[in-house]
């Protein structure tokens, strides 16, 4: 494909935003060495005053070393001040250029390669609206002015079409009478969009992994719902808004998929059933997201763990 682009070439851009990292380090080590430097003479210097003033021993230690801690803490700031403004000038651009290449070039090559896979289109800025996730509920989609979605990748899987995106939902709230961001939900969203015609759900069915009930959940259907499977119950929280249809899709086999699915995957998870869709949520890291400090040899094994988790999710929905 014209817009492929090699592990090698990946790799070496890589590399270059690396190298730039660590000559913005070694200069800001060196620029506070520097800034050091004028302040240590002057407080050489006021201390030779005081000391021809005739001052005391123990308040000229005491001036001595309220100067040396002033020196060091101002030292220190300009030094930060250096290297922020030196990342964001030179390393920043070498990092956006390998991390661009990564998302829009290299992610939609290796997940295209894995058999099952069609008609992908990645959005680095893209993702589903707030309106999207409240209606989902199957996290909590917090308020709405600080909400964020990206990586959004769409595409079909074994002719199921599926949509994909890191989420990350807010509420403001008021502590000791001050105000701060709680985040309430940081992970992916995945909706599957062709369920199965004969377990259409009528409204919501709900599957939340109850080790996540106090942060993750949202609103709640209706009804709690209690099936036969002893251990489904002890590790899920249900709800629906009609009893009847929610135990004619729960069937053992699906329950069974989604214990194995829970188990594969590295993160709390939610299912929901919603009219012919399937949403599921797994509270983990962003997805690919470019990484200077990890090859991306390595990383190209995680672009295909963030894969693995369409493919079994896409086996919930096969009886």
């Amino acid at each position: 494909m014209k817009n492929d682009i090699s592990a090698e070439q990946l790799e070496n851009m890589r590399k270059k935003a690396k190298k730039m990292e660590k000559i913005v380090i070694v200069f800001s080590i060196v620029a506070l060495l520097l800034y050091l430097s004028p302040f240590y003479i002057a407080m050489m210097e006021y201390i030779a005053m005081i000391q021809e003033k005739g001052t005391s021993v123990i308040l000229e230690e005491k001036m001595s070393a309220l100067f040396l801690v002033i020196l060091v803490i101002v030292a220190v700031i300009l030094a930060i001040a250096t290297f922020v403004f030196l990342w964001l000038v030179v390393v920043r651009h070498s990092y956006d250029k390998f991390n661009t290449a990564f998302k829009s070039r290299y992610v939609l090559q290796i997940i295209g390669a894995i058999q099952g896979f069609a008609q992908l289109q990645y959005v680095p800025n893209g993702g589903f609206t707030w309106d999207d996730v409240r209606n989902a509920a199957a996290v909590d989609c917090g308020e709405q002015r600080y909400y964020d979605s990206e990586d959004l990748l769409v595409g079909t899987y074994e002719n199921v079409r599926f949509q994909i995106s890191d989420v990350t939902t807010y509420v403001m709230v008021r502590i000791n009478k001050r105000k701060h961001l709680e985040e309430r939900f940081h992970g992916q969203m995945l909706c599957l969009e062709q369920f199965d015609d004969r377990k259409k759900s009528n409204g919501h069915l709900q599957i939340f992994e109850k080790k996540s009930m106090s942060h993750m959940i949202g609103w709640k259907a209706e009804h709690e719902i209690h099936t036969e499977n002893e251990t489904f119950n002890s590790r899920f929280s249900i709800y629906a808004t009609d009893e009847h249809n929610a135990y004619y899709i729960l069937t053992p086999q699906r329950m069974e998929k989604i214990m194995r699915f829970a188990d594969a995957i590295q993160g709390q998870i939610s299912v929901v059933f919603r009219d012919q869709k399937l949403f599921v949520a797994v509270s983990r890291d962003s997805m690919f997201d470019a990484n200077i400090d990890q090859p991306v040899a390595d990383q190209t094994a995680k672009i295909t763990e963030d894969a693995k988790f369409i493919q079994k999710a896409k086996e919930i929905l096969v009886e």
